[in-house]
């Protein structure tokens, strides 16, 4: 496994910002394991993490380039509609109760699709 690659980086960022705050209200903060157990759609949540594995994973055992591909933009595409789609609903509330782990899975979805995509790389 390439660790220096961005996707694998970014994959790794989801899962720990997936275990911190996302949301802060004071002296009550939720993270993305608890959003992802309050119920209803919630537990769609839960594809960020393993998304992010299946990234690593793809990279560790030498998949299909187009498989692996697919799955990074799964896994960069899920945690930015997420996002989105809180931002859209929640409208400004959003910035007041957002915390340091949606912050994180926001840039490292961003930098996931960018380097997917070819956009950005890290030189070598």
């Amino acid at each position: 496994m390439n660790i220096k690659k961005i996707e694998n980086m970014a994959a790794i960022v989801m899962i720990i910002a997936f275990f911190l705050p996302w949301v802060s209200m004071g002296i009550f903060s939720i993270s993305g394991l608890k959003a992802s157990t309050l119920g209803g759609g919630a537990f769609m949540l839960f594809l960020i993490p393993l998304l992010s594995v299946g990234v690593l994973a793809s990279d560790a055992m030498k998949l299909d380039e187009n498989m692996s591909k697919y799955l990074t933009y799964g896994a960069g595409l899920v945690p930015l509609g997420y996002v989105l789609s809180r931002l859209f609903s929640m409208g400004s509330d959003f910035f007041t109760a957002a915390a340091v782990g949606i912050y994180l899975t926001l840039l490292a979805s961003v930098a996931m699709l960018l380097a997917a995509f070819g956009i950005i790389k890290i030189p070598e």
